[in-house]
C-alpha cells in the first residue's frame, strides 16, 4: 500500500508542479533561435504532461480536492502554452 500511495503522490507532484515550471520558463528571453527552440519543446512538454494528468484525472472517479487539482494543472498549462506561443 506504502508504493501505491507513493505512486499517487508523484502523479500529483508531477501533475501540480508541471504549469507553473513551464510559466516559470516562459519568463525567460533568449536571443539565440537554438535554445528558444529548446525552452518551446521544453515548455510544450511540461504542458502536455500537465494537461494530459489534469483530464485523465478530471474524468475518474476521484474527490473534489484531486478535481481541483487537475483544474489548476489544465488552467497552468494552457497559459503556459498561451504566453509561449502567442508573444509579438
Amino acid at each position: 500500500m506504502e508504493s501505491l500511495a507513493l505512486l499517487v503522490g508523484i502523479i500529483l507532484l508531477t501533475m501540480i508542479l508541471s504549469g507553473p515550471i513551464a510559466i516559470g520558463l516562459t519568463f525567460i528571453r533568449i536571443s539565440n533561435p537554438i535554445l528558444r527552440t529548446v525552452r518551446r519543446l521544453f515548455v510544450a512538454l511540461l504542458s502536455a504532461i500537465g494537461i494530459g494528468l489534469g483530464i485523465a484525472l478530471m474524468f475518474e472517479g476521484v474527490a473534489l480536492g484531486a478535481k481541483l487539482f487537475s483544474l489548476f494543472a489544465i488552467a497552468a498549462g494552457a497559459y503556459a502554452l498561451k504566453r509561449e506561443f502567442t508573444r509579438g
